[in-house]
């Protein structure tokens, strides 16, 4: 499906069925080697196995996604005018963060220029995205199902290796085979305003780079890749700026203060997901101070190991079929303002005094496809490998918790259930989490037969179970999220434990719980759920297309 600016300044009325079936013609035309087909995401049987991930690079995971009815294309969009970032919000307005599509912009208006796409946006953001990266089929029920099957897939992996993610190390090909090095740049041949890079909104510093992972190394703590934002300083120079206290900003620091003058840097845009997903998220294991090889974590994710290559002014080696590879120098002896720049959970983050890169070096593939983060917008990497990450570090201390939740768009609020043996119990875990862990600012303890990824059931327990009094305790000064807008003071802030658990006599509680109606349906009648989903399972799952019946 795409759209055309030029003929049209609406949105099409269009069905939530219609809204999803997309041609597959455009990105199967132009990704060799890529399976695609059309169809309904819900019902077609020919997207299946053929486009289950794990993919090798940004392009076929598109495919892939279009096959499936995840992708809409815009012919043009005017960024001048922001017509791009209020698509995306018109987009997650109406189908959630969650249900949008992969975005497509075939071509885009910046600074007065139509520059060549494409230009993807909301990369993985739909549901399906969190299962199909990782070769698990998205759950026929859709929606947060997949999510959970996704994050209970990752959780087996880890469990199977130990109670960590598995690494498979990063396998070296010839240059000669490696999309990135299809064009080199060198010298006055920069100019990496040419490309589709975009200001986002109208109250950010400049244009960002906003989606690459940032390739630096430290004696001690190995090799790092982190995604921060860069801005677009000039032809050839960008603004990397990791922000204090992420691990991009500790081994430029580190590397400072050994009195090193300059660093070199990579930065890789256009990576396959999980690579993405591993720049994004915390999902390598740093603990214990040993270097950790994050490309081999990506590996182990995808169950088979990353092909890269070495870089050409570097010792640093980069995912082979990545869109383009930036090259340069950061003298760590000067710095620039930075900013501002519309951040993650939708605010405007004030401006920062940041290194830049001198770039040296670009190689990409002929015609590369830019990914840009509508940030504050769209969905970043998925989420199940940081909810399985989360629940098995949870359990190591705490294994009566049975599950751990938190929203894309809300998650410095999470929640938890337990199966609840003792008085106090969920508070002291609930205390716990909230002492250690700075995105948890608000910390929902509930019972284990709460299904954390249905807010009406969430928002039914703390309703009817809760009790602000004793059932709440508030903490004034402890580490958060430095993004966080609300706090007087930058990464420090207070914080709430709920006690959302059935209260017992000895926490305050009534004599007697009454049960739910739907435990006693349960009990009583077991094979009721089981029937009715044999019987009017398409329904259930299906009924949105608007063409079912029972």
């Amino acid at each position: 499906m795409t759209y055309d600016q030029s003929e049209s300044k609406e949105i099409p009325a269009i069905s939530r069925r219609g809204f999803i079936v997309t041609t597959a013609a455009g990105v199967a035309a132009a990704t060799a080697g890529c399976a695609a087909g059309t169809g309904n995401a819900r019902s077609e049987a020919a997207a299946t196995t053929a486009t289950l991930g794990p993919y090798d690079d940004f392009r076929g995971a598109i495919a892939a996604f279009e096959a499936r009815g995840r992708v809409v294309r815009i012919a043009r969009a005017d960024q001048d005018a922001f017509e791009a970032s209020a698509l995306m919000y018109r987009l997650v307005d109406r189908y959630g963060a969650e249900g949008a599509p992969v975005v497509v912009f075939e071509e885009v208006k910046i600074e007065g220029e139509w520059i060549k796409g494409p230009v993807v946006g909301n990369f993985i953001g739909h549901w399906d995205a969190e299962a199909l990266v990782f070769g698990v089929e998205p759950d026929p029920a859709g929606g947060a199902a997949t999510l959970r099957k996704a994050r209970d897939h990752l959780v087996g992996l880890a469990q199977a290796n130990g109670g960590r993610f598995p690494e498979i190390p990063p396998v070296v090909i010839p240059r000669e085979k490696a999309l990135c090095k299809e064009v080199v740049l060198q010298g006055d041949a920069i100019d990496m305003t040419r490309f589709g890079f975009l200001k986002v909104n109208p109250g950010d510093g400049g244009r960002y780079v906003n989606t690459a992972s940032v390739f630096t190394v430290d004696p001690t703590a190995g090799i790092n890749f982190g995604t921060y934002r860069c801005q677009l300083k000039g032809p050839r120079k960008i603004a990397v700026s990791p922000g204090e206290g992420q691990t991009g900003w500790i081994m430029l620091d580190a590397a400072r203060k050994r009195g090193e003058k300059v660093v070199k840097v990579s930065l890789v845009l256009g990576q396959d997901p999980i690579v993405y997903l591993v720049s994004g998220s915390r999902v390598a294991n740093r603990t214990g101070n040993r270097p950790v090889d994050e490309l081999a974590v990506a590996g182990g994710l995808r169950g088979r190991a990353v092909e890269v290559v070495k870089s050409d002014t570097n010792d640093f080696l980069v995912p082979a079929h990545a869109e383009m590879i930036i090259e340069g120098e950061i003298p760590l002896d000067d710095t620039e303002p930075e900013g501002p720049y519309g951040e993650g959970l939708g605010y405007q983050g004030g401006g920062e005094t940041a290194w830049y890169m001198n770039v040296t070096t670009v190689t990409h593939r002929r015609n590369p496809w830019m990914h840009n983060s509508f940030t504050g917008i769209d969905r970043g990497p998925v989420s199940a490998a940081g909810l399985a990450s989360s629940l098995l570090f949870t359990q190591k201390f705490a294994p009566e918790v049975v599950d751990m939740h938190y929203r894309s768009k809300a998650n410095n609020i999470m929640y938890v259930s337990i199966r609840k043996t003792a008085a106090g119990q969920a508070m002291a875990i609930g205390e716990r989490l909230g002492k250690f862990n700075p995105v948890a600012k608000v910390v929902i303890m509930l019972d284990d037969d709460v299904n954390l990824m249905d807010m009406s059931q969430v928002m039914f327990a703390i309703s009817s179970r809760w009790q602000p009094h004793p059932a709440a305790k508030i903490f004034e000064q402890l580490p958060g999220l430095p993004l966080d807008p609300s706090q007087p003071n930058r990464n420090k802030t207070s914080k709430i434990i709920i006690d959302a658990t059935r209260q017992w006599p000895g926490e305050g509680g009534p004599e007697s719980f009454p049960r739910t109606n739907r435990s006693i349906l349960i009990e009583k009648m077991p094979n009721a759920f089981t029937q009715v989903d044999e019987k009017w399972g398409a329904i259930i799952s299906g009924w949105e297309a608007g063409e079912l019946r029972g």
